[in-house]
Parts: structure tokens; C-alpha cells; sequence
């Protein structure tokens, strides 16, 4: 893709609010003093030393591009998939992940719709968007400073496939729903028949109850008497399910609605969009206080991220819930476990997400390699929740003792305890 415009211009493109002729743009000099901003405030990302789209990248798109242009990983292609097969081998992620969405709010409008879903692949730090008939494939991967970094690699065969980088992204990836940083979405909007949106939710995370969610994806799963927005289109279809909120959910198939052969499988896994909607909000928040602090700069977002980190406002669970795929039990298998055999990323799919509450994402570079002053805050505050009384979570954190239960909590510690790589100290004597 031809680059119109440099990282900094595109800024300037986006924020123009932001900047005043008698003022120069230059970035805080790590003397100077923390500037205190609002959480919805923008982050001035292609300045020093973010400097977003420039340096070195260590997220897991670049290091695969790294790797094809160094030719030390070739990647085969098949005449039905193309490269999409060879991409997820590579980077770790399973055929499982698979979503179908056919809202039209991404690239490639004119080939999505309710018979021709895009779908999206991820893991814990990278995420592909693939679509029949598309000449492209898409990458985000949450990079540790710089935030989200986009790439397309080109379907059709080649002799030496490459990942370019896309600053096109950054159009609707760097607004209000991402956090006003390079971010990734996730939206739900109920659509008409052939996939444009008619109204919905432009940022959807683990907060908001299940009957707002899954607007213009399919879903395949159960959820007892749980409603969500998936699996609907069209006008009379969305009147229907206002008097029959039970219409086309519990869908164990969508083949009625898709040819599924298109597809490596044919699932949208009810479990996979829980996992989705759960890390693409917090990836966003960590590459927002990460980038803060970088830049000098102090909002909230600490304090929102530590609320979420620990799920204390996760939307309420009817369960039990149940996927149509393998996703639980890889996902379950990745997870980092402690001499008892617990893991932050046991599921519990009954009234909650998981059975201990604290995000597996700490494990990721995305948080591991964040600057190490907030890194140390962010734990030491989640550290302090977990060893707080009953009476501390009252009335310092507006946490029902009773909801968060000390078993829970303590089980939480020794995980972390265990598990965590470049423990804080203070984290240490929990062992």
C-alpha cells in the first residue's frame, strides 16, 4: 500500500484541534511534570518517544514479517486458502477462533453480508481478518509501546509473500471507541439483509450484558435463557425478536443462513466471542496507560484498567454457556498454571467468565513490557484489592465482599504468585 501521508501528518489529520500555531509540537521531557488530561482526551502518538509507525516493532506481525524477509519461515500456498492456513500455524492461533461477522463495518464492505461473513481468527495478541473473495488479509497485533499495529497481506500466490503495513486502519482505529490510540474494535450493530447497520453499540467489552452484545455476527452455542443481538438481519427478522427475544438463539449451526464450506469450519463459537469481547477493551486500556505514561500524561486510565483487569464490573452470567468447538479446552490448555494445577484462565461459564478473577492478560508482552513505573502501579493495585478486608472493599473499592469472595482472592494471589514472570517484590511474600 502506498503511504499518503507520514505517521505525524496522519495525527495531525485526525487531531487538528490539538494544535496551535504558537505552540510547537514537541513531546514531555521525562523532567518535566506529569500533565494531568481526561480519559477521553487524545493521545498524541506519533510524537517522541511513541512516535507510532516508526523504530522497531516486537508485536507478533512484525516478527512474522521480519521473519519472511529474512526468508528463515516460508509460508506454503493453498489453492482454497491461500496463506490463511500457514498464517495461524505461524502465529500460534487456532482454526477455534474462528468468528463470523457480517455487519458491514470493516474493509471489504462490498463482499461482506449475511452470505458472506468475514471472519476473524486471534489469540491473546494478534488477531486475522479474512474474507471469501477478498485480495487481501488483514493483521492487528497489539505491539507494547506503540500500541495496535495493522499489516495486509496480499491472498493471491507470490514468490516471496510479505506483510505491508497499513496506516488506512487508523481512520476508524484511532477514535473514541478505541480510546483515542491505535486500538482495535469490537462492535454490535443489527443489520438489514444485506449487512448494513441499522443501530447498535460501537464498543462492546465484557461490561456490557449479553442482550447488547453480538449485533451482526453469527453465533454458535448455548446460553440457557441468556438473549443476545447474534444471529439477526433483516428488518422483519429484528420485529420478530422483539416480541420472541429467544428467536435464533442456542444455535448449535448457521449453515441455514451461510454456505459454510467457504469457511475452515463452520462454527462461530459462542466461547471464542466471550474471550473477544473480554481482551480487545483491555488491550486497549493497557496500550492507553502505557502510552501516558510515556508521553507524560495522567488520566484515569490506570484505575479504569485495574476495575477491569479484575472483572469488577462484568455484566452477570445465566449460564451454563457452551461453545460448539474445541476454543474452551485449547484456550484452557494455554493457560499458565500454579503447583495446584489453577489458572487465571479456568473458565467458570456459570455466573462469571472465569472461576478467578484477574485477566490472563498479564502474561502478555502487551502488559509484561509495558514502562515498568505503571506496570508496578497497575499490580500493586491489584495487589492491594486482592489482600484487602472485607471493610477495605467496601468502602475503598465499592466491591461486595460477598461477591469476591477471600477464597477467590487468596487463590489469585498464589496463581500470580507462581505463574508471573519479573514478580514485584511486594507481590513475593504472597508466596
Amino acid at each position: 500500500m502506498t503511504n499518503q501521508v507520514t505517521i505525524l501528518g496522519l495525527w495531525l489529520l485526525l487531531f487538528p484541534s490539538l494544535v496551535k500555531a504558537e505552540e510547537p509540537l514537541v513531546a514531555p521531557k521525562p523532567t518535566e511534570p506529569v500533565k494531568e488530561i481526561d480519559f477521553r482526551d487524545p493521545i498524541p502518538f506519533g510524537l517522541p518517544p511513541v512516535e507510532y509507525g516508526l523504530g522497531q516493532h516486537t508485536d507478533a506481525a512484525s516478527q512474522l514479517e521480519q521473519a519472511l524477509s529474512a526468508r528463515t519461515l516460508k509460508l506454503n500456498y493453498d489453492s482454497q486458502w491461500g496463506y490463511l492456513r500457514e498464517v495461524l500455524k505461524a502465529l500460534q492461533i487456532p482454526e477455534s477462533s474462528q468468528l463470523m461477522v457480517f455487519s458491514k463495518t470493516a474493509l471489504n464492505p462490498r463482499l461482506i453480508k449475511p452470505e458472506n461473513p468475514r471472519v476473524i481468527y486471534f489469540n491473546d495478541d494478534v488477531y486475522i481478518g479474512w474474507v471469501p473473495g477478498a485480495e487481501k488479509m488483514e493483521f492487528a497485533a497489539v505491539d507494547p509501546l506503540k500500541g495496535t499495529i495493522f499489516y495486509e497481506l496480499a491472498v493471491k500466490a507470490a514468490n516471496e509473500p510479505r506483510l505491508v503495513r497499513s496506516e488506512r486502519c487508523l481512520a476508524c482505529h484511532g477514535g473514541d471507541s478505541s480510546l483515542r490510540i491505535p486500538g482495535l474494535l469490537v462492535r454490535s450493530f443489527l443489520t438489514d439483509q444485506h449487512g448494513r447497520p441499522i443501530s447498535g453499540y460501537s464498543q462492546i467489552s465484557h461490561d456490557k450484558p449479553l442482550e447488547k452484545r453480538w449485533g451482526g455476527w453469527y453465533v454458535t452455542g448455548t446460553h440457557a435463557d441468556m438473549t443476545h443481538l447474534g444471529n439477526l438481519f433483516n428488518r422483519d427478522v429484528i420485529e420478530a425478536a422483539k416480541t420472541n427475544p429467544a428467536l435464533r438463539a442456542n444455535l448449535k449451526q448457521v449453515d441455514q443462513f451461510v454456505d459454510t464450506a467457504k469457511y475452515l469450519h463452520p462454527h462461530s463459537d459462542l466461547v471464542a466471542h466471550l474471550i473477544l469481547d473480554h481482551q480487545v477493551h483491555a488491550h486497549n486500556l493497557i496500550t492507553r496507560a502505557s502510552m501516558e505514561q510515556q508521553l507524560g500524561l495522567r488520566s484515569d486510565v490506570e484505575q479504569q484498567l485495574v476495575r477491569y483487569l479484575l472483572f469488577l464490573d462484568e455484566a452477570a452470567l445465566a449460564g451454563p454457556l457452551q461453545g460448539t468447538t474445541d476454543y474452551q479446552t485449547w484456550f484452557e490448555q494455554s493457560g499458565k498454571r500454579d503447583a495446584s494445577g489453577r489458572s487465571l484462565k479456568d473458565f467458570d461459564l456459570q455466573t462469571k467468565l472465569f472461576r478467578y478473577r484477574l485477566s490472563y492478560l498479564i502474561y502478555t508482552d502487551s502488559f509484561r513490557k509495558m514502562p515498568s513505573a505503571a506496570r508496578n502501579r497497575i499490580l500493586q493495585n491489584i495487589h492491594t484489592f486482592l489482600a484487602a478486608s472485607a471493610a477495605e472493599l467496601e468502602q475503598s473499592w465499592d466491591v461486595d465482599p460477598a461477591a469476591f469472595p477471600v477464597q477467590e482472592r487468596q487463590a489469585i494471589l498464589q496463581i500470580v504468585a507462581e505463574t508471573l514472570d519479573n514478580l514485584p517484590e511486594f507481590w513475593r511474600v504472597s508466596k
